[in-house]
């Protein structure tokens, strides 16, 4: 049942009430969508497969912020909101086609002014119970070209960014300073303490690059607000009441050959819309990113895994006895050295987080070179500097076998079904390099997929797979105390059931 009031069906003017009635278009997509819809956050975005409602959602809460307005002098709510694309082609093509497939001006909703390619505008009034609403739908473009300064002047109630991720970072910025100006204070027969002016958006899983991603995924701006509907094909998807599961089934048969297609449209994870083969298509990121930081289990050890060289990395992992394979954090440095990275590891040790905490440190084995000249070796400077020794992953850096280790965890269903990887909200690079930039290269014509493409999040990612390595040793499952004590008693137990023979003690003839 939808939890949007009711002046959606019942209170809008006859041609809009009619039209929209019969087709449904004010049902209750999801509870997802609703919440999106009633946020009354400074900035907010609804992300969700193809399909789910997305755009009906932005309409429905640009009408409810119509209505919510307090009123001017003359007692009319009015109400601008200001709509945006990238590109005017964009705007017409999809935006506005989309637009008046819902309110249509064709059908008697309201009046449209513009044409291609330039702005436009659509203009509703109605009424409900409290009075009169005027309602104006002002559409504009913000391509690569367009200059900030632009904006000067510029007045909106609300701004709502259509496929948010394909608009330039700039706009939703200088859009901070328009929204809340139409109508002006003055003219609000209310008191001072009346706040509005929002911007809201909507988008489709974007790349983990996309300046969006960073935003509203990654959270660089807490007050950001992110709504993420589930799958096309997850039990709680939105707005299968009108479409049907098999339009999203369909889509997928239709689409095999584009994976990284049906990955992002359907399932509505983060990744390149193009031909990337990424390492790990195992990663589910809906599943094993956690919503929340993972607890340190202070009774293992933490597995730190080291990439080492001038763009260092290390991931702080632990692996518990069902087999699950927890990374808690990370360090990336775009540049630096051992003595950095080495501050960085000191740094994440003696924090509350980790205090009490056993580690065990591993590093690729290309560290070693050098141990021989007066400097030592990577790894030696690195492990004087933690007070640690750090040791050597168990391989000959073969890079099939290290991806392998990464991957088995993916694999698996541990306890309570829980998935066998699970990643800490504070590891950002490689929840990047899980959903996308850590991809294979592909030769045009060919299926060679020996190497992997260097990225900013690749050394994280390898990182990830040293620790990774140690999953089911006993180095990552027992503390190092309690191991050397375990030696102990089990060296004197022996001693105390066989007697060393002594050879002094033979009886003589």
């Amino acid at each position: 049942m939808s939890v949007i009031p009711q002046f959606s069906l019942g209170t809008l003017d006859q041609p809009l009430k009619s039209y929209t009635e019969g087709r449904g278009v004010f049902r209750s997509a999801g509870p997802v969508s609703d919440a999106f819809i009633l946020c009354r956050a400074k900035v907010s975005v609804l992300n969700g497969p193809v399909g789910s409602g997305k755009t009906t959602a932005s309409i429905k809460r640009g009408l409810l912020a119509a209505v919510m307005m307090p009123p001017m002098r003359d007692g009319v709510r009015r109400y601008r909101l200001s709509i945006w694309r990238a590109t005017y082609d964009q705007l017409w093509k999809t935006t506005i086609k989309s637009w008046v497939k819902i309110l249509n001006h064709d059908k008697g909703i309201g009046k449209f002014t513009g044409s291609s390619p330039r702005s436009a505008l659509h203009q509703i009034a109605f009424e409900d119970q409290w009075g009169r609403v005027e309602f104006e739908a002002d559409f504009r473009a913000f391509g690569v070209d367009a200059d900030p300064d632009d904006l000067g002047g510029y007045e909106c109630t609300d701004a709502y960014l259509n496929e948010i991720d394909q608009n330039r970072p700039d706009l939703l910025t200088n859009l901070m300073g328009r929204i809340g100006r139409y109508p002006s204070r003055e003219e609000i027969n209310i008191g001072d303490d009346v706040i509005y002016g929002r911007i809201f958006g909507d988008m489709n899983a974007p790349s983990p690059d996309n300046w969006a991603y960073k935003a509203f995924f990654e959270g660089q701006n807490p007050s950001y607000k992110l709504f993420r509907q589930p799958g096309g094909l997850h039990k709680d998807a939105e707005n299968i009441q009108a479409l049907s599961r098999s339009y999203y089934r369909e889509m997928i048969e239709a689409n095999q050959h584009k994976p990284y297609w049906v990955r992002i449209k359907i399932h509505n994870i983060p990744g390149y819309n193009r031909e990337n083969d990424i390492v790990y298509p195992e990663y589910q990121d809906d599943t094993m990113y956690a919503e929340q930081a993972l607890d340190v289990m202070k009774s293992l050890p933490v597995v730190v895994g080291i990439d080492a060289g001038m763009t260092p990395a290390a991931a702080f992992t632990q692996n518990p006895p069902d087999g699950q394979f927890r990374i808690l954090d990370e360090i990336v440095f775009e540049r630096g050295d051992e003595s950095m990275l080495a501050a960085a590891i000191n740094q994440k040790m003696s924090s509350p987080r980790f205090q009490g905490c056993e580690f065990y440190f591993v590093i690729d084995p290309s560290a070693q070179a050098g141990e021989d000249l007066p400097l030592g070796s990577y790894r030696s400077r690195l492990s004087k500097a933690i007070g640690h020794k750090v040791h050597l992953a168990p391989i000959d850096n073969n890079a099939l076998t290290r991806i392998d280790a990464l991957r088995q965890p993916m694999l698996k269903v541990v306890t309570g079904g829980q998935p066998g990887l699970v990643l800490d909200p504070a590891c950002l690079a490689l929840r990047r390099g899980f959903n996308a930039t850590y991809h294979y290269h592909l030769t045009k014509g060919t299926n060679d997929r020996s190497s992997v493409v260097k990225t900013p999040d690749s050394h994280i990612m390898e990182a990830a797979q040293y620790a990774a390595l140690m999953n089911g040793t006993s180095a990552a499952r027992q503390r190092e105390k309690a191991r050397k004590e375990a030696i102990r008693r089990k060296r004197e137990a022996a001693a105390g059931e066989t007697k060393r023979y002594n050879p002094l003690a033979r009886k003589r003839r």
